[in-house]
């Protein structure tokens, strides 16, 4: 919970009296003390809860906030039955040390502060604890049997009869978010389950029920359109009817976000739906799939360029790029188009393909774009 929170919540009526640039600052946990210098029980991200009994002198007030400051408590709240009123000196020692001042109401309860505090800690404990079994499942889908996915949907709250899709997201701008918990709370509706794991800058997403890849499109932009500067590059599953097609769908996802991450705009959403090029095609395989692909047509021209120096697979790049012009290649190539012959008849020779048939050429042209778009996985 953010101070921010509570400072919007009409039934607590706190006024904010200094520290407006601190105001997103998270509570940790609300602490009520009356004495002096309670720095050795105070923990970084408490908010300190105090009716001032330790007033007795303006010089006090520099000590009780410096005390504070040095905890590095999230701010402090002052209820004012035992002062009357709010000494000036607090005031400016909270300035000086940039502590958040909170005045609470009159009749405003202490407790009532402590118990809105300790149950979103609680709450979001839940979470964190959520998130980790979530992860847990996400680690091994597509490795284990159904009938495991299945029991770890249903502690997670899912149902594995319902159909599943899978999300993964990730920020591309700056700003200071947590997408687990930003899509947790941005995607949650009636007849759905989620289950969310990843990190702060990138998450994955499980959406169990209701839902279709063009709703879940249409949510997420929403869900940025109302946050400024935020930025996010998706990849999003079709609906997976069987937990056994879960792991091929959360493939799917991740590798449409990898191919999503140069889009334009704020929101850049790839699915299978969208793919319309070779490149984007060729990016939603894995890359295994592709690193074989290439070797196993170019192997042998990469390992004749690197015992003789030559350029082989360049010569080859340039000739498809120019259509199969001779003379452009040469030309591009600074060679005699005799000696582009020779190099041609060389390639024909070590990959077996012929450069008079389409069908050849467009093998070995998406073989060398294949090397081009393993980007999601690292070479082993």
């Amino acid at each position: 919970m953010r101070l921010a929170d509570l400072l919007a919540r009409d039934d607590l009526r706190l006024t904010l009296v200094t520290g407006h640039e601190s105001i997103d600052r998270e509570i940790r946990r609300a602490y009520p003390t009356d004495l002096p210098d309670p720095r050795r029980y105070l923990r970084s991200g408490d908010l300190v809860l105090t009716s001032g009994v330790w007033y007795g002198e303006p010089s006090d007030c520099e000590r009780f906030a410096g005390a504070l400051w040095a905890s590095d408590a999230a701010g402090l709240v002052v209820g004012l039955i035992v002062l009357g009123e709010l000494p000036d000196e607090l005031v400016k020692a909270c300035e000086r040390h940039r502590l958040p001042l909170l005045l609470a109401a009159p009749e405003q309860s202490f407790g009532a502060i402590t118990e809105v505090v300790t149950a979103d800690g609680f709450a979001a404990e839940q979470r964190r604890a959520e998130r980790a079994r979530a992860q847990t499942l996400l680690d091994v889908l597509g490795q284990i049997p159904p009938g495991e996915v299945s029991a770890h949907l249903r502690l997670l709250g899912a149902d594995p009869g319902l159909p599943t899709a899978a999300m993964a997201v990730a920020l591309t701008g700056p700003g200071d978010y947590d997408l687990p918990e930003l899509l947790h709370e941005g995607l949650a509706r009636k007849g759905r389950h989620l289950i969310v794991g990843g990190s702060p800058g990138e998450a994955v997403v499980l959406v169990n029920g209701r839902a279709s890849r063009k709703s879940l499109a249409d949510e997420l932009r929403g869900l940025v359109a109302e946050r400024p500067g935020l930025s996010i590059a998706a990849g999003i599953s079709e609906m997976a009817a069987s937990v056994s097609q879960l792991g091929e769908a959360l493939e799917t996802a991740r590798r449409g976000m990898e191919s999503a991450r140069h889009g334009p705009g704020p929101v850049s959403i790839l699915s299978v739906a969208d793919i319309d090029s070779f490149d984007l095609l060729l990016a939603s395989l894995p890359a295994s799939v592709r690193r074989s692909f290439r070797d196993h047509l170019l192997g042998p021209v990469a390992e004749y360029d690197a015992r003789h120096g030559s350029e082989l697979l360049r010569t080859l790049d340039t000739f498809l790029e120019t259509c199969g012009s001779w003379q452009r290649t040469a030309d591009e190539l600074y060679v005699h188009v005799n000696t582009l012959r020779y190099r041609m008849q060389r390639i024909e020779e070590l990959t077996g393909r012929r450069m008079s048939s389409m069908r050849d050429r467009t093998d070995l042209y998406l073989a060398l774009r294949s090397g081009q778009g393993a980007r999601d996985e690292p070479a082993p």
